[in-house]
């Protein structure tokens, strides 16, 4: 089947995929929520076996859904690996609040863009290729997991070893643009600042005390100051907590910092520097300062790899009639855990549409049909092309 034929199939589905995605986006499934998540996997689970797919649930913890592992082994050469997520940022209730809707050429609801949609364009794409018999891969393994909005805590060390077994691994995250892909990412790291001092009575004998909220003020000035200090590199404080009561001199107070890097060569200068400022000599007398926290999602870098597999999406790309851009972000994905192990990985490759993590949330419903066509043509380009590194 030639690339105008796919699209011309993948428009046939656009009616089925809606109706599917209105099922998913009307369950409740943000990350703890682990009963919607779990009902989200059990909606998808007779989708896969349906095209022949072997499921595997994995348990989640107690207060996570669980993830599931969709495997089909096919006709060609090239191991390659799905992944997408299935919980939300949504609290429960959300679905009933703002359920489904189609309005203008867009669909709206709670995870329809971030990444239901992708979930639904990994599905058709296999589905399309399935009932066009083909299966352009040897093995090919669809990761869905229960945590990504949280960092991936629980299913990130399932993440590394699918990436590790797969010759090219591509992510189902959401596009602004359809003509857009997402060949880098910035590592996420979250460090939390901890400052000890000593409770006194704020108006008999303040002397006695020593503030912990105002010695993590001046830290906090520190920390602002690494602002382009680091190519590539972002320091922001967005918690601050402290003391009890108001007549209390604070014994204690902390920070949360969220820290981004485009490098390892950024991440280890920027945790330098973060050892630094946590160091520095009191501006409190007797004051005691400690640093926590670690990069949970190392750097995922535009390199060679991925532009290879960015060059195949583009050649499919131009077959369907679109231009293909490569585009970096500062938000990460399950892809920054593939990259960092230097599996070829490209991302972005669900539909367009915006407003992520917000009331608003929509997808363009003319994009589901490209992408599927797209992702069924790079599958196909990958195994040609296999080994893509």
């Amino acid at each position: 089947m030639d690339s105008a034929a796919t699209l011309a199939a993948a428009e046939t589905m656009t009616s089925s995929l809606l109706s599917d995605l209105e099922t998913l986006v009307n369950i409740d499934s943000g990350t703890y929520i682990p009963a919607g998540v779990a009902q989200v996997a059990d909606e998808l689970r007779p989708r896969f076996e349906a095209l022949g797919c072997a499921v595997e649930m994995v348990p989640g913890s107690s207060d996570l859904g669980p993830q599931m592992i969709a495997r089909r082994s096919g006709q060609g050469r090239a191991r390659v690996a799905l992944i997408g997520h299935m919980d939300t940022v949504f609290p429960d209730g959300e679905a009933q609040r703002r359920p489904f809707e189609l309005r203008d050429g867009r669909a709206y609801g709670p995870g329809v863009f971030d990444m239901k949609g992708g979930l639904l364009v990994g599905l058709y794409a296999l589905r399309l290729l399935s009932e066009a018999g083909e299966a352009p891969y040897s093995e090919l393994t669809f990761l869905c997991n229960s945590d990504e909005e949280i960092g991936s805590p629980t299913s990130r060390s399932l993440v590394a070893q699918i990436a590790r077994s797969a010759d090219a691994v591509l992510v189902l995250e959401p596009s602004a643009d359809v003509e857009r892909l997402t060949t880098a990412r910035k590592g996420v790291g979250m460090y939390r600042l901890d400052v000890q001092g000593r409770s006194a009575h704020a108006g008999v004998e303040p002397r006695r005390g020593r503030n912990a909220i105002l010695e993590l003020a001046y830290r906090i000035l520190s920390l602002h100051a690494l602002n382009g200090e680091i190519e590539g590199v972002t320091v922001n404080v967005g918690v601050v907590s402290g003391g009890e009561r108001p007549n209390v001199v604070a014994e204690h107070a902390h920070a949360l910092i969220d820290v981004r890097a485009t490098d390892q060569a950024g991440l280890t200068a920027i945790e330098d520097a973060l050892r630094q400022v946590a160091a520095e000599a009191p501006h409190v007398p007797d004051t005691q300062v400690s640093l926590s926290g670690r990069f949970e999602h190392q750097p995922f870098p535009q390199n060679e790899q991925t532009m290879r597999l960015f060059a195949l999406a583009e050649a499919e790309g131009q077959a369907l009639g679109l231009t293909l851009q490569s585009a970096a972000t500062g938000g990460a994905s399950d892809g920054n855990t593939a990259a960092g192990l230097g599996i070829p990985t490209l991302d972005g490759l669900g539909p367009a549409g915006g407003l992520a993590h917000n009331p608003g949330e929509y997808v363009v419903v003319e994009s589901f049909p490209l992408r599927i066509a797209l992702l069924a043509g790079l599958l196909r380009r990958i195994d040609a092309a296999n080994p893509v590194d």
